[in-house]
């Protein structure tokens, strides 16, 4: 038995395929990821795929496709600012408004005193 485990492991060690190298995209701004936050925004890309889009900008920003990265921002920024103006979607305009609300809502309650019944 400890023979035949040597011979195939060392049959293949001799006649195993040599693993090839799979290439990346040349060209890390022509990702899809990245025109995919173009066409929807930052905030549609699904949170699995965050951390790839965010080491896919890194690589861009580094092979000059800075302008690419910082159209997709001012997107980003105008579509909240325009969210922003009818308070109609999460933005974080209306996520501080909520807070300062539920904040001054929960003090009240704390530090209102009962009224005697004297």
């Amino acid at each position: 038995m400890k023979r035949l485990v040597t011979f195939f492991l060392l049959w293949s060690l001799c006649f195993g395929n040599h693993p090839q190298k799979v290439e990346g995209p040349k060209n890390p701004c022509a990702d899809p990821i990245l025109a995919y936050a173009r066409k929807h925004g930052i905030k549609a890309i699904p949170i699995k795929d965050l951390i790839h889009y965010y080491r896919t900008a890194k690589k861009c920003s580094k092979a000059g496709g800075e302008e690419v990265i910082q159209q997709i921002r001012i997107n980003e920024y105008e579509r909240d600012f325009r969210r922003s103006q009818t308070m109609a979607s999460w933005t974080s305009t209306y996520a501080v408004c909520v807070g300062m609300v539920m904040f001054y809502y929960f003090l009240g309650l704390f530090t209102a005193s009962k009224p005697d019944n004297t």
